[in-house]
Formats: C-alpha cells, structure tokens, sequence
C-alpha cells in the first residue's frame, strides 16, 4: 500500500543511456511533498521515487528488496523492491521549494531478464524480403525467388517459436543492411506499418561446391555441398540505432543435380538436408531475436489526440487490455562532441490508462483526469 506521501509525488523522469551488455545510464528525478517539517522523510521518498521510475523504465518489475547503500544519502538508508540490478547509484542535486523536496540521481541499471519479460507487452517487427547478394549463386537450382522464400519461412518460425514479439507483416521488396541510407529507411518502414522493430536481412552467400577434393572427379561425380549464410540486423524503429546485428551460416549437401530447377517453395527442398539445416538456423536465429528484446520496454506510438484521449498504434493483439497504466513520454536525440548519439526520455508528468481496445490500436486517458498537456502525435506511450 503506498503511503500518504506517495500520494504526492509527481515523478519527473530525464532518461539518458547508452544500451549495452552491463546495463544503461538513466536520470531520474523524483519529487515529494514535505509534511509536518519532516525533511528528511521527504527526501528518502523523493529519492525513493526517482529510483523506482528509472528502474521499471528500465525494465525492472517491483518484485524483491534491494537496498541502496553506498553512500548516496550518507545517513538514510532507502530501500525498492525491484529485480533490476543498480551498478552504482549517483545523487546530483536536492532542491528544496513551496513544501517540495525534489531530488535528482543518475543510476547504471541493468534489469534481469528473468523477471522483466512477463511485464511487457508483444513487440511487433516489420521485415521486407532478404536479398541475395551474389545473385549469379542462384543459377544453381535456377532459384532467383530464394530471397522473398527465405523470409516468408522466418516469420513463420518466427512466430511459431517466439514468445515475447512477432513479426507483423513482410514488405513485398527487398532491403539490405548495406543500403547506403538504412537508418531513414528503417524509420520510414516502422512509422508506415506501426512497428516498434524492424529487421533487415541479406543472403551473403548461397554457392555451391563440389564435396570431393579430387581434381579430376570435379563437378561430374562429386557430391554437391551448398552454402548458406544470413546476415540479420534488428533496429530500433523509434531511433534507427541497431540493436543486434548477427552472421549465421550452414553448409549442407545438394541432393539436386547441377542443372535441375529446384522450386523454392517445393517440399522436396524443405525436407532434404539443405532445408532441414536452413530451417535450423531460422529457428536459432527466432529464438536469439525475441532473447535480445524481451526485457525492452514496450513502445506504442501516439497516432491521434482528440481532446484528451489519445489512440495509440498497440492493441488487443499486443496483449493490451482494458484498465491497463501506460507512461507517456517523448523521446529527443543528440550528439556529443565525439559524435556519439544519445538519447532522452522526458516523462509527462500524468500517467494514462486503457479506457478502450481494438485489434491494432488502444484509446487511452489520463488517470487522474488532468489535461494531457503538450502532448501531441508521434510522441509515445510506454508499459512499465
């Protein structure tokens, strides 16, 4: 149960981080009113608070007690049940105004997979068809089409053994990650199909070689072997920036004749050896992309505002349900002086709830009822 000063805090959160293996940088502050002169009460539920919103931003569930004790408020102890982990944990001001105490930390944060994953909702990934980039490979087996095939079949083990996202929907045309303009791209085919992810394919080699060594035997006797190998890069839909990015490869035998067409689609290609390995390396590939992005907060993007309803582009599909509490916030991007982007989520200070639900969209209102200020389409709403 939270407490009465609980009621009075009005969180306000900058996050500011850089992904990576060991966890992300965010700032968070948190504010608290002062009741009966007690400052120091205030301050322990401002910084109390400000940990918090970082930490379920970051992905973490309240779930188990971590106490913060490394010095940050000298002689308070302030404890959160949380199932993130805080690397190190920074005070960087503490204001005092009007009965307010408002307090500012900077926490390195790295949430548990274990725990993050039953908080989201599902995270929808748009893809177009993989490329082949030596397309002279393709003679063998007369098997230009391969690209468009090989994607259909991901998505559909994509889908059938993924558990925290889907792939929603394939653009019918091909793109690769070394197109020379694949960040506005990327943005461009999220924000066309409502997608949070998108992923970028390309069939790097797809040869044929002979299996025996013996120089004589050559093409007319030897065993055929074919080599596959997929390069699948996920981005950001929101920002661009690559998430994961992975080289996979199989060699397999050709149990067809140099010079015999082979349908992409047939199951005599499916079920021989190069299909089995193919379909192999599809599945670890599905089960390694929904691995990296279970614990990423769940985005939706503000499609409409209408008085003080906004309709957001998640729905019924994603798991969402009427009754539901999304953050709203908006999200900015700079660069340093060494060239390095980063990022900033600026929180609203009201949070919204799901008041109705359809297939691909949601309506959401303010809890509390205060007037959704500033908020405006293409900003974004978050389930922490």
């Amino acid at each position: 149960m939270p407490s009465v000063l609980q009621l009075f805090v009005l969180p306000a959160l900058t996050l500011m981080f850089s992904l990576g293996a060991q966890g992300a940088w965010f700032e968070a502050s948190g504010q608290a009113a002062i009741h009966n002169s007690d400052k120091q009460a205030a301050k322990q539920q401002a910084t109390q608070e400000a940990i918090k919103q970082a930490l379920l931003f970051a992905g973490a569930s309240v779930s188990s007690v971590l106490e913060m004790s490394n010095g940050l408020l000298e002689q308070d102890r302030v404890e959160i049940r949380s199932s993130g982990e805080v690397n190190d944990l920074q005070l960087i001001s503490e204001t005092y105004h009007d009965g307010y105490v408002s307090i500012s930390i900077r926490a390195d944060i790295f949430a548990q997979q274990t725990t993050c994953r039953a908080a989201q909702y599902q995270k929808n990934i748009i893809t177009a068809w993989f490329p082949i980039k030596h397309q002279e490979q393709t003679s063998v087996g007369n098997m230009s089409g391969f690209g468009q095939t090989i994607t259909e079949h991901f998505k559909q083990h994509f889908n059938r053994h993924s558990r925290y996202s889907a792939i929603s929907a394939i653009e019918p045309y091909y793109l690769s990650p070394d197109h020379t303009d694949i960040k506005n791209s990327v943005l461009s085919l999220a924000r066309k199909s409502n997608s949070q992810f998108v992923l970028v394919g390309e069939i790097s080699e797809f040869s044929v070689e002979p299996q025996s060594q013996n120089s004589l035997l050559f093409w007319r006797s030897a065993s055929l072997m074919r080599n596959f190998t997929l390069q699948l890069d996920l981005f950001d839909g929101n920002t661009g920036k690559i998430i994961t990015d992975n080289v996979s490869a199989i060699s397999a035998p050709w149990e067809f004749a140099l010079h015999q067409p082979v349908n992409n689609s047939s199951p005599a290609l499916w079920q021989s050896a190069f299909g089995h390995s193919v379909s192999t390396l599809l599945q670890e590939n599905a089960r390694r992309i929904d691995e990296a992005i279970s614990c990423l907060p769940a985005y939706a993007r503000v499609l409409q505002v209408n008085d003080e309803q906004l309709t957001v582009n998640i729905g019924t599909d994603h798991g969402v349900q009427n009754g539901d509490e999304l953050t709203l916030f908006q999200l900015s991007q700079f660069f340093d002086s060494s060239g390095n982007m980063h990022q900033q989520f600026h929180l609203h200070p009201q949070k919204v709830k799901v008041i109705n639900t359809f297939v691909a969209t949601a309506v959401v209102t303010s809890i509390s009822g205060a007037p959704l200020a500033n908020i405006q389409a293409n900003d974004f709403v978050a389930r922490r």
